[in-house]
């Protein structure tokens, strides 16, 4: 194989409660990689289109060369791969580091013969999207590489696919503005009480529980986050509103994607669906924010080759 395109889902993290260690994939949107051999050994990263602006093209700084570069030194690859890199990741919150990050892994040990499996590509991709945020995450890395919500364990470096809930609408809204993972942590408390680690405990231990059982309805609501949603959300212009719109519209469940700027909700009525999304994108222009609505589902199939 000289050439292959590979896909992989944007995703959330933390889905409210299960900071560093839940993940959702989300359907419909991706990074796509394009790796082709090279004679010449390491990686080189030839284009980045749609939305790559002010991307580093250089393969140590972006993600996708720096796991295309650990598959090729775990393999013992002497050869080398060019990427060209299609960027689909709205915003920030939604896992875009991560889905190059898999996607290249992924497309890379293709083009080498599937030598190793999703679980293993795992860490090597999880090594380039950590250098990029400063701490070694899973949470949407394990949901991009094998699709569904996943458990994910930074410390074993464990990612165990805990299902998929097919009725599960997912409404996203992302705003005109950034905020990157470094500085979102920053606003993280050193300490917590014993209430809030059992509350998010519960909540998150619940929301496993639901997946396993297609449950939706409990999987929406228990998407409640007393440690990490209420010192980021003064981070993010009109969140509170935003919140309190989508639940007033009919969402099960509402929180910050990931380390934000973009919020989500959960549904499982594809009118209030589109109910939800109006009152996220109207509460937020109250605060002189514009916001992109994306009404999507999760995805169920994590990293594949495009064959199109």
């Amino acid at each position: 194989m000289k050439k292959v395109s590979v896909f992989a889902p944007a995703s959330i993290g933390n889905i409210g409660p299960g900071f560093d260690l839940l993940g959702m994939a989300i359907a419909n949107m991706g990074d796509t990689v394009t790796a082709t051999r090279t004679r010449e050994s390491g990686v080189t990263i030839s284009k980045i289109v749609s939305g790559g602006g002010g991307l580093p093209n250089h393969p140590d700084q972006n993600t996708a060369g720096i796991a295309a570069q650990a598959v090729l030194s775990n393999l013992k690859i002497k050869e080398g791969v060019d990427l060209m890199l299609c960027k689909g990741v709205l915003g920030t919150g939604l896992g875009s580091s991560a889905a190059s990050a898999v996607a290249a892994a992924f497309a890379t040990n293709l083009l080498f013969g599937k030598t190793l499996t999703r679980a293993e590509l795992i860490p090597l991709a999880a090594v380039a999207e950590s250098k990029v945020s400063s701490g070694f995450f899973l949470d949407n890395i394990g949901p991009s590489m094998m699709g569904g919500v996943t458990w994910n364990n930074p410390i074993t470096k464990e990612v165990v696919p805990l299902g998929v809930i097919e009725k599960a609408i997912v409404v996203i809204a992302v705003p005109d503005f950034s905020l990157l993972t470094r500085e979102s942590r920053k606003a993280l408390p050193t300490k917590i009480t014993m209430a809030q680690f059992i509350s998010n405990m519960a909540y998150a231990s619940i929301m496993a529980w639901a997946v396993s059982k297609k449950d939706v309805t409990r999987f929406g609501q228990s998407i409640h986050d007393i440690v990490a949603e209420p010192v980021r959300a003064p981070l993010i212009k009109g969140f509170d509103a935003v919140k309190k719109a989508a639940i007033e519209a009919g969402a099960l469940g509402c929180s910050i994607a990931g380390a934000g700027a973009s919020i989500f909700a959960i549904t499982d009525d594809a009118k209030k669906a589109k109910k939800i999304g109006a009152a996220m994108r109207a509460e937020f222009s109250q605060h002189k924010v514009a916001a992109q609505i994306i009404i999507t589902t999760i995805d169920k199939k994590g990293a594949r080759e495009r064959n199109d």
